[in-house]
């Protein structure tokens, strides 16, 4: 009888160590049940990035699957979400960004080769959401360059023939822009209307704030006492989303064929965000502004040599900064007594050293003159 008292205290302590350790494990019920992958939700781990899609102009529609449930090639699928590139979907934006006259091909390819995101995402990034980066500009520091008047005045009077006798291009220099977003999300898809050119061309904006400052965007080239205004941007408030557009996504300038001086048509449409162009867009024997059509107070440079010679020997981003040498009315000296040299009946010589954007947007002098 005592060994099965024993017996019983002993098996009732059994069961109790038993129901101690049963009890609490019942918590983690349901934890070998999975969910399938269709059916995981994730926006439970991602509420602001579904936040920001829902938000977006563009894809708002689409569900996180649509882009990152995306199998690239054999071995490399991804267990649970992919890291898809734009240009997988946006396949016509290749050929538009990788043309020679996009203004942004160089933002593109770059951004493939540094692989901070996948493939070239953070250009398109970079202007289509609220993606915050760093950017470094290059740029050549100045121009100099010497122009020669020969005197002679057919094929009608008061109009000289130019020859460019020598460019020197300056050293490379960079300069960087922080982009910085609120919110930082890459997955707000912009409006057109919401991607903004200044906010990364800064020194762009900042040389047309005054005839102070220059930069071969200013607003006002006309020459000194001449009646042209030039190119005035009075109307858009200065150097604003608006007044970029105006030139650089403008499908009116698609007649202007700088042929011969270019040997191209331009094609704003087969560009993707914004053409390539230089004065002689405009300013060529095929478009609005002849040099036939030049009266001395717009330049009086009537050659048949002269264009084609600044679209041979001068590269393209630096033709703009050749031009304003020249046509800035704060720039355009005549206290030297020299306006002879390219006004008068002789003939003469100019060097004007053009430092650029963003060098010119920072000086108070940006043009020097003289008269070899």
């Amino acid at each position: 009888m005592k060994m099965l008292k024993t017996f019983i205290v002993v098996f009732g302590f059994a069961v109790l160590i038993v129901s101690g350790i049963y009890f609490p494990l019942s918590k983690f019920t349901g934890q070998h049940s999975f969910i399938q992958g269709q059916s995981v939700n994730c926006a439970e781990c991602h509420p602001n990035q579904a936040g920001n899609l829902s938000l977006s102009v563009y894809h708002s529609n689409l569900s996180c699957r649509t882009c990152h449930n995306t199998t690239f090639s054999p071995g490399q699928e991804a267990h649970a979400a992919s890291i898809p590139r734009c240009i997988d979907c946006h396949t016509s934006v290749v050929n538009e960004i990788n043309n020679t006259y996009e203004a942004h091909m160089p933002l593109f390819r770059t951004a493939e080769d540094y692989g901070i995101r996948r493939g070239p995402n953070e250009a398109c990034l970079l202007c289509h959401t609220n993606y915050s980066a760093n950017i470094t500009f290059l740029y050549y520091d100045y121009i100099n360059y010497t122009v020669y008047n020969n005197g002679t005045s057919a094929p009608r009077p008061s109009t000289y023939y130019w020859q460019l006798e020598s460019v020197i291009i300056g050293p490379q220099r960079t300069y960087a822009v922080e982009i910085k977003n609120q919110g930082e999300s890459t997955h707000y898809w912009k409006n057109l209307l919401e991607i903004s050119c200044v906010r990364c061309h800064v020194r762009i904006r900042l040389g047309n704030l005054g005839n102070a400052q220059g930069s071969q965007h200013a607003g006002d080239v006309a020459d000194k006492g001449g009646t042209d205004p030039g190119h005035q941007n009075a109307s858009y408030g200065g150097a604003t989303d608006a007044y970029c557009k105006s030139c650089h996504r403008n499908a009116s300038f698609d007649i202007y064929a700088a042929a011969p001086y270019y040997n191209y048509n331009l094609n704003s449409s087969a560009v993707h965000a914004a053409i390539k162009l230089t004065c002689l867009t405009c300013h060529n024997a095929s478009g609005p502004y002849p040099p036939s059509n030049e009266t001395p107070d717009k330049g009086g440079h009537y050659s048949e040599e002269f264009y084609p010679q600044v679209a041979q020997n001068v590269t393209r981003r630096l033709v703009g900064d050749l031009c304003t040498g020249c046509h800035r009315a704060s720039n355009h000296d005549i206290s030297s007594g020299a306006c002879s040299n390219c006004h008068g009946p002789g003939s003469g010589r100019v060097n004007n050293k053009v430092y650029t954007e963003p060098k010119a947007a920072e000086a108070s002098q940006w043009v020097y003159r003289s008269f070899p």
